[in-house]
């Protein structure tokens, strides 16, 4: 093997001046660009890890309110609860009042009633206290007169007004 110097040394000028020529136009601008877009993908991925960082607070956020938001609903629901037993405290009361009302009204209609069936009583008792004393008068009494018009007393007790 036979080694041609001026051929060796021709081509590793070339290959340094190809080499030369590709660093200064060529890695340059492709280095260039492939630090551009290492630094673009790390800004991506600061960006996705901003945006995680906001939607982690949003989500503190929102579960916040949402805690926030049901102890509103209990009060409010609490507040409902108490109101009605107030109202139906209220309607009872009124209802009580009103039967009791009611009761005695009812008492005092017992109590007039009571008092004219007593008057009619005592009259229907006058006037047969009355009829009697007129049919005794008017005869003469004896055994058997008395027991003869007590018999005609009862017997016309039906026949009587207000008997």
């Amino acid at each position: 093997m036979d080694l041609n110097i001026p051929v060796v040394l021709t081509n590793i000028a070339g290959f340094v001046i190809v080499v030369w020529i590709l660093a200064k136009f060529a890695w340059g601008p492709i280095l260039n660009m492939l630090d551009a877009r290492r630094d673009k993908i790390a800004g991506d991925f600061a960006e996705a890890e901003q945006a995680r960082g906001d939607a982690e607070q949003l989500r503190g956020d929102f579960e916040t309110k949402l805690g926030e938001i049901k102890v509103i609903e209990r009060e409010k629901v609490q507040e409902a609860v108490v109101r009605g037993e107030e109202i139906a405290d209220r309607l009872k009361g009124e209802a009580q009042a009103k039967a009791e009302t009611a009761l005695e009204k009812a008492r005092q209609d017992i109590d007039v009633e009571t008092q004219k069936a007593q008057l009619s009583l005592r009259d229907d008792v006058v006037h047969l206290a009355l009829s009697s004393a007129e049919m005794l008068v008017n005869q003469k009494l004896d055994d058997e007169t008395h027991r003869r018009l007590i018999r005609e007393y009862i017997d016309n007790l039906g026949e009587m007004p207000n008997a």
